[in-house]
């Protein structure tokens, strides 16, 4: 069902047979991907109307640092939400140009505050989101060929942000933003990919970091294919409504993802990852938009919703060319299910996190355009790339 290697698709391939509201109420068919296309596009207009006059896209939660939403949570929404408008717009677009070099601008001075320098200390910290996420975007926006007056600056933080997150990589390793007693499975995930991609660009990863990730990873998954929310197998209990399959939804696709990219996972692990994704989809839908955070039974906070249809997204790639079409439909129905009439996707209370949840959702749109991080063989040696990744 699954192989990393096949050769990535730039078109949809696909009929939808669904509906969605456009920004003034009106019914739009989506009957071809054409009409996929336009509901991107009305999406990254809204977005380039969100951007604050500093440039930032800040992703909002509960969490504040004296009083403040956090750099991390500011850096990392920024760098989100420009991947999606990276992916979603052309070099000739100059209104999406500007905004993106106004976005990077924003990330690049966020980088230099105090409060984004390495960190060890076991607090609950999300400055790793800001660094994940702000060095996965450089690394796809070098990687797509985009020149601008902040190339040289890119390039030096490539380099540095790699030095600066396997330096907060837990001793056993992964990561984690709430304390450093145990790895969170779906921060080591996407943390992982970040450092695939600046391996791929050329910078120096040990492959030690790999290999820990790969095994903390597998040692995380249980036999219900469902993965702890944190620790491991050894560390976490089983019997935690963290640790059931509704409540994993959001995260094993990532996981079994990136899995699969550093050599060490399963055709049939990815497939039925985003198998289980449908099939408990209810239970992510109850806690959208809803206060609070891990609420019972399944403990699933509402800021996992969205994550988990980007990552959804991109096991769906994963998956052998013949079933991806159909997968990505399955997709985009339950993504439509979820739209705001001005265009938009907010999972949370919150509006400044309309941001976020906006662009994952593009980025799930997209995941057929938006190429994977560079795959690890087994043995940790690079895959080469298919000539249209």
């Amino acid at each position: 069902m699954l192989s990393p290697l096949n050769g990535r698709h730039r078109i949809f391939g696909l009929i939808m047979v669904v509906s969605f509201f456009t920004a003034s109420g009106e019914v739009l068919a989506t009957t071809n991907p054409k009409d996929t296309e336009t509901l991107i596009a009305m999406a990254v207009t809204e977005l380039i109307k969100m951007q604050d006059t500093d440039g930032a896209w800040p992703y909002e939660g509960v969490y504040r640092v004296r009083g403040e939403i956090p750099i991390g949570y500011r850096v990392g929404g920024t760098a989100l939400v420009c991947e999606a408008i990276l992916h979603a717009t052309s070099a000739e677009d100059i209104t999406a140009v500007k905004s993106l070099e106004r976005g990077i601008e924003f990330i690049l001075e966020g980088l230099e505050d105090p409060l984004m320098a390495p960190s060890t200390r076991n607090r609950y910290d999300v400055r790793i989101w800001g660094h994940a996420y702000a060095l996965e975007f450089f690394c796809q926006y070098r990687a797509a060929g985009r020149e601008g007056p902040n190339r040289r600056s890119i390039d030096e933080w490539i380099s540095r942000l790699v030095a600066t997150i396997v330096q907060e990589e837990l001793p056993s390793g992964g990561w984690h933003y709430a304390n450093r007693r145990r790895h969170a499975s779906f921060v080591t995930a996407p943390v992982t990919q970040a450092l695939l991609w600046a391996r791929f660009r050329g910078a120096e990863v040990p492959a030690a970091v790999f290999d820990r990730a790969r095994n903390i990873l597998a040692q995380s998954r249980l036999p219900s294919g469902a993965f702890h929310y944190s620790g491991t197998k050894k560390s976490a209990s089983a019997n935690s409504p963290t640790s059931a399959v509704a409540g994993s939804i959001a995260r094993s696709a990532v996981c079994e993802a990136t899995l699969s990219l550093l050599g060490g996972g399963s055709a049939d692990a990815v497939g039925k990852s985003v198998d289980a994704f449908y099939e408990h989809w209810d239970e992510l839908e109850k806690r959208r938009k809803k206060h609070g955070t891990h609420v019972g039974p399944y403990g699933i906070a509402p800021y996992y919703f969205y994550f988990g249809h980007r990552y959804a997204a991109q096991a769906i790639e994963l998956l052998t060319p013949e079933v991806r079409p159909r997968e990505r439909a399955r997709l985009h129905q339950v993504l439509l299910r979820t739209r705001d009439v001005d265009g938009t996707w907010n999972d949370r209370v919150f509006p400044r996190s309309r941001n976020y949840g906006t662009a994952m959702a593009v980025l799930a749109l997209l995941a057929d355009r938006v190429p994977l991080p560079h795959a690890l063989s087994p043995a940790g040696t690079p895959i080469h790339a298919s000539p249209d990744h």
